[in-house]
């Protein structure tokens, strides 16, 4: 393994041994044939797409996205804003409001190539997500293991994530892994039919914790707080990229476990998520509209547990 320094993921180091960690491997050798496409994410639950977006858009995107992020006071004022260095110390803040102001970055994920890659998996019309998961990450720990069906599943279970790298990054920035296969395990289907907006009406409502496993109708949507256990139980491995670039797209089943590596640099990583589906299927209302509701309060819905 050509690592520069040890991968941590939530401040685990994760081992490297064949068994336990391993690169994405490249689909764009079936990129042309609809059927191989559609056998290779089935079979591993992600597809991983280097250099198929237009890159100078998404370097455009880049950089009015660095310049919002120099107003809101989130760049270090000693470096050149288009190196994105973290402004000390660093404030972490929701920004996915600013992809609506951003025409270069709708352009890429939501025309051109990424629509016809879509129109390709599905074989019908497509649509997509109207919210979409702008990820600006500055130093310190990533994003815990997940399936994205516990956050967005009240529509058709036919839902696709593309996860798009704005900027060149690499392990130490920490970037998207996933867990091969993982959309199979039968073991995680409980965790998978959660929804983190139900919540039981006859219950006391517990706070969200880390239960090492499935998480129920109440929860944050995690899996685990330690990736390495996660691993060690499942028995698959964890795959990321040597280096994502500018034009890269993974794309990824709403059931397979991902979660990202954590930053050690110091440098804002700059990445999107965007969902697809069958324009003709079930929506969840959460995402879509004008002004999508998303998670919290006027989203929730109550069952008896």
């Amino acid at each position: 393994m050509n690592l520069h320094a040890p991968l941590t993921s939530l401040g685990c180091p994760l081992p490297t041994d064949e068994s336990s960690f391993d690169w994405c491997l490249s689909s764009t050798d079936v990129i042309n044939s609809p059927l191989l496409f559609r056998e290779r994410l089935d079979r591993d639950g992600y597809l991983y797409l280097p250099g198929v977006l237009d890159e100078s858009l998404v370097n455009a995107a880049r950089r009015i996205l660095l310049e919002q992020l120099d107003q809101l006071g989130l760049v270090d004022e000693s470096a050149a804003v288009s190196e994105g260095r973290a402004a000390v110390p660093w404030q972490n803040q929701s920004c996915h409001h600013l992809a609506n102001a951003n025409p270069p970055l709708h352009r890429a994920l939501y025309a051109g190539v990424m629509m016809e890659l879509y129109q390709q998996l599905f074989a019908t019309p497509v649509k997509h997500f109207d919210f979409t998961w702008l990820r600006v990450i500055g130093p310190g720990q990533g994003t815990a293991p997940h399936c994205d069906s516990v956050y967005m599943g009240r529509g058709t279970s036919r839902l696709f994530t593309s996860w798009t790298p704005l900027m060149e990054i690499t392990p130490d920035i920490g970037g998207l892994i996933l867990m091969p296969e993982s959309h199979h395990l039968a073991s995680l289907d409980s965790y998978r039919a959660a929804d983190v907006d139900t919540i039981c009406t006859n219950l006391p409502q517990p706070e969200p914790k880390d239960v090492h496993g499935w998480v129920g109708p109440i929860g944050d949507g995690k899996l685990t707080n330690n990736p390495v256990e996660l691993q060690r139980r499942l028995e698959l491995p964890w795959v990321t990229s040597e280096r994502y670039q500018p034009g890269d797209v993974v794309i990824f089943n709403i059931a397979t476990v991902h979660g990202s590596l954590d930053n050690q640099t110091d440098r804002i990583r700059l990445s999107c998520d965007s969902r697809y589906q069958s324009a003709t299927a079930p929506t969840d209302e959460r995402w879509v509209g004008a002004n999508p509701v998303g998670h919290g309060q006027q989203s929730r819905k109550g069952i008896i547990c």
